[in-house]
């Protein structure tokens, strides 16, 4: 199966366009020169219809698309207080004229925030609707989803469909089951975008936390017998309890299969294809990371491009200590996908880490 006729039937599924695509593709010149292995970078942190976007817009279409075509009037959704992803399918619903309802947990126990900061401030100039569920310092994350969160989402819910409204729950990261073929598009630009500058990727770099990215990508790379090594760096944790986990992301696999018409491969083949490296979560998730911190302030003094603490910058670390470690040769033709989550670093300290003496 070829990519254009993967493309075309993912184009043809409910979707709301609101980013702009291609987005930019283009060589880190200078950590390039530096590493000996030609780095290029897939930005979508350049998505979407605002400064502060990422790659979750691209799910946020295919949500926002289902959601117009059953009739939705509120799209409720759980992230952190810092999620990117949370924001982004706000704003893709409010330019489709629905109405985003926002439930956000505390990820590092700091209770209620002392200030509007980083994705908190621009959901707030959205008029969004939020609330907020802070925790303390030693009650795990899992409690307060239990606890306070899902059942709160549960409450809000009934309440607007008694009213008459139409609801649509989205999961953390727009992990909803129509944006899981949204991130094939993203695999046709890289292939395309470095055809046109004439070479061939050998790897596929990026950062996987709710898995929206690696399904997709694993799905297109097996679609089409590609060659091009897939290679994911964990921000979270992916032990088999947690709510992500790679048979989880396997299932979604199998998903995107279905939808282009193809029956998918084993679960031991698919598993296979998943090269999941969970060294640089450091701390905790939205923990900052010494070496996320060090390939932060490496790729903006020497190429002038900011990753976000969060997500990117733990992403690049992994990168740059497999080419230490040798598992990148020289010459080598890698594209690291910058999926966003640069506003996080105007997040407290206790996110970003100290990026300035």
């Amino acid at each position: 199966m070829t990519l254009d006729e993967i493309e075309e039937i993912v184009r043809r599924l409910p979707r709301e366009p609101i980013g702009f695509y291609p987005t930019p593709f283009h060589k880190a010149k200078n950590i390039s020169r530096k590493y000996g292995v030609d780095i290029y970078l897939k930005r979508e942190d350049l998505s979407g219809p605002s400064a502060f976007s990422g790659s979750k817009i691209r799910l946020a279409e295919f949500v926002i698309g289902e959601a117009l075509r059953d009739g939705v009037t509120h799209i409720l959704t759980v992230g952190a207080y810092l999620s990117n992803s949370a924001g982004q399918l706000a704003t893709a619903a409010i330019q489709a004229g629905l109405t985003p309802i926002l439930f956000l947990y505390d990820s590092i126990g700091e209770g209620y925030p002392s200030s509007w900061r980083a994705n908190l401030l621009l959901d707030k100039i959205l008029g969004v609707e939020t609330y907020l569920f802070p925790r303390e310092p030693d009650q795990p994350q899992e409690k307060i989803w239990k606890d306070t969160l899902y059942p709160a989402v549960e409450k809000k819910a009934a309440e607007l469909e008694a009213l008459g409204h139409k609801v649509l729950f989205a999961p953390a990261g727009a992990t909803h089951p129509s944006s899981f073929p949204a991130h094939v598009l993203t695999y046709k630009e890289i292939m395309d975008q470095s055809r046109e500058l004439n070479f061939k990727p050998d790897y596929i770099y990026h950062t996987t936390g709710t898995g929206s990215v690696l399904p997709a990508f694993a799905a297109a790379r097996m679609l089409t017998d590609d060659t091009c090594a897939i290679r994911s760096i964990a921000i979270n944790s992916y032990r088999p309890d947690n709510f992500v986990n790679t048979d989880i992301i396997a299932e979604r696999v199998r998903e995107i299969f279905a939808t282009v018409g193809r029956a998918p491969p084993s679960a031991n083949e698919i598993l296979a294809e998943f090269d999941i490296d969970q060294r640089f979560i450091g701390p905790d998730y939205a923990v900052p990371s010494a070496e996320g911190i060090a390939a932060t302030r490496e790729l903006a003094s020497l190429d002038g491009i900011f990753l976000g603490p969060v997500y990117t910058a733990k992403g690049f670390a992994g990168l740059l200590s497999h080419i230490h470690e040798g598992r990148i040769a020289p010459g080598s033709k890698v594209v690291f996908v910058h999926t966003g989550d640069t506003n996080n670093l105007f997040e407290d300290s206790r996110i970003t880490g100290q990026l300035v003496e």
